[in-house]
């Protein structure tokens, strides 16, 4: 979820005091520039990656919770081009999808894609400009984001722990009271505060567990508002020798509408990673050439 990435971005702007610990700690500057280097190159290192998501899908129903289905799995195969990466719908709710059903995504998708290479291949000079400023839009809203963050928290690192058999270091995120966060996901994110478990040696955010202290409106508050204890929980793993996000939890309560309870429950998980290029796709589905 945006927010959810929001506060690991928070991680890689500003550590404050160190706790106390039995043993000394690693020096606070090298220790987080180091951490900023991994984080920062995230979304490229997934990105050579195929994998399969299951999401409960968010949408409120008439019992007035949100998120609690269907449960959707998807293979997804990145392009470097984000719009044309691949989610192909494999199940529904434990029901795998006919052949028929994969066969009519498949056809969809390759219309898209050689769409976008006819585009590509015809494009001027002003509209390969183009295509590449909405890029660079792109990446310059992820350095807002991130720009953002540097004022709705402080940090400090606690002490060390360890996460699943690794050695970690415990830091602590709680919002600044002054911040005032401009943007939707901002605004989210300054509502909780956690801890964040971060490989000692690799320099890898492992665990996340953040918790809202605090209510938080969208749209106004007249879409939804979300209540003080709701929880959110990210985790990521050494696979195949990239730190990889395993799962996303998100749970808690809210209204809808002003006087509409609302109750969320959220989980993604990411499992079934194998290297992947966009050339490997027609092979990967059996796609005759």
């Amino acid at each position: 979820m945006p927010s959810m990435w929001l506060l690991l971005v928070c991680l890689l702007t500003f550590a404050g005091p160190t706790g106390m610990s039995p043993e000394p700690l690693p020096d606070r500057e090298l220790f987080f520039a180091e951490v900023r280097k991994r984080l920062a190159s995230n979304d490229q290192i997934q990105g050579r990656f195929s994998y399969r998501e299951r999401t409960t899908e968010l949408s409120l129903n008439p019992l007035g919770r949100m998120g609690t289905g269907p449960v959707l799995v998807y293979d997804v195969y990145p392009h470097p081009y984000s719009k044309l990466t691949y989610r192909r719908l494999i199940e529904r709710d434990g029901q795998a999808l006919s052949r028929a059903e994969l066969d009519e995504q498949d056809r969809d998708y390759r219309k898209r894609l050689a769409d976008w290479q006819r585009r590509v291949s015809r494009e001027g000079l002003s509209d390969r400009q183009a295509r590449l400023r909405e890029a660079q839009q792109a990446r310059d809203k992820d350095v807002e984001r991130a720009r953002e963050a540097l004022d709705l928290f402080t940090f400090a690192i606690e002490g060390r722990d360890t996460w699943e058999g690794q050695p970690a270091i415990v830091v602590r995120f709680t919002p600044r009271p002054d911040a005032s966060p401009t943007s939707r996901e901002g605004r989210v994110a300054h509502a909780f505060s956690g801890r964040a478990w971060i490989h000692e040696h690799e320099y890898e955010v492992m665990l996340v567990e953040a918790e809202a202290i605090d209510d938080v409106s969208f749209g106004f508050g007249l879409v939804a508002r979300l209540h003080r204890g709701s929880t959110a929980r990210f985790t990521r793993q050494r696979i195949d020798g990239a730190w990889l996000p395993v799962t996303t939890q998100f749970q808690g309560t809210g209204r809808a509408l002003l006087v509409r309870k609302v109750v969320i429950d959220f989980s993604r998980t990411y499992e079934d990673y194998r290297a992947f290029e966009p050339a490997d796709l027609p092979a990967r589905l059996g796609w005759a050439r």
